[in-house]
């Protein structure tokens, strides 16, 4: 297995999450596939409970049985969101997101172009785009992902692979992140275009990161944080 197959980040075996990946040498090209992924596989459908006050777009939307949105919200699609899923006041979701079981997208939120895989939080004020997110993730309050350089050009993704960093085109100028399944990102944390975060790590809050990640990390840009692996 290598440092950039889809197997190196995520074990969810659902269907709605694996298939994507089929036939995906490098785990990032997956996320210009979102769109054309949610067109094959939505089912548009209210079905999850939607309080008053909040707008979801009918039509263009599947939310499954036990999903709520609250007051507030604005969902547009095309969405996919599972049961289980709280949408919070005050949530922006764009389109071309998918939303796994048992998750959280919370108030002052906005997403657009992601996957977020089963039983994972974005609990407030997050800005995520144009980036895929495993199971059991939480992303402190305040963590955003960059996903466009000032310039404009191509986005590059950088891997350490047996302790060589190798540099990948992507053929992409929107990339935002891919975070591994039961990765933990403290508050306040920056991840810059292209930034890929193996499963199992730890970012402290607070932190601006960029690059590879390795998986089982412990990663914090403050000076009173190490780097551990």
């Amino acid at each position: 297995m290598e440092a950039y197959d889809p197997q190196s980040f995520f074990e969810s075996t659902d269907p709605l999450f694996s298939s994507i990946f089929e036939g995906v040498k490098h785990v990032w090209d997956a996320i210009p596939l979102i769109p054309s992924h949610i067109n094959r596989h939505i089912n548009p459908a209210i079905r999850g409970f939607v309080e008053e006050g909040a707008w979801v777009e009918e039509g263009n939307v599947q939310l499954d049985p036990g999903s709520r949105v609250e007051r507030g919200a604005i969902v547009r699609g095309p969405a996919i969101i599972a049961g289980g899923t709280l949408i919070r006041s005050g949530a922006y979701i764009r389109g071309d997101v998918i939303i796994g079981k048992n998750c959280v997208v919370g108030n002052s939120t906005e997403i657009r172009q992601i996957i977020l895989m089963d039983g994972s939080a974005l609990p407030h004020k997050n800005d995520i785009f144009t980036s895929i997110i495993g199971v059991n993730v939480n992303l402190g309050g305040m963590v955003s992902t960059a996903n466009y350089r000032l310039d404009g050009a191509e986005i590059f993704v950088r891997l350490d692979i047996n302790g060589v960093t190798k540099k990948f085109r992507t053929g992409l100028n929107h990339l935002g992140a891919i975070i591994g399944d039961g990765t933990q990102i403290g508050g306040q944390c920056l991840l810059q275009p292209g930034t890929i975060i193996g499963k199992g790590c730890t970012i402290y809050p607070m932190s601006l990161v960029s690059g590879h990640i390795p998986s089982g990390s412990v990663y914090g840009t403050r000076k009173t944080h190490k780097y551990e692996r």
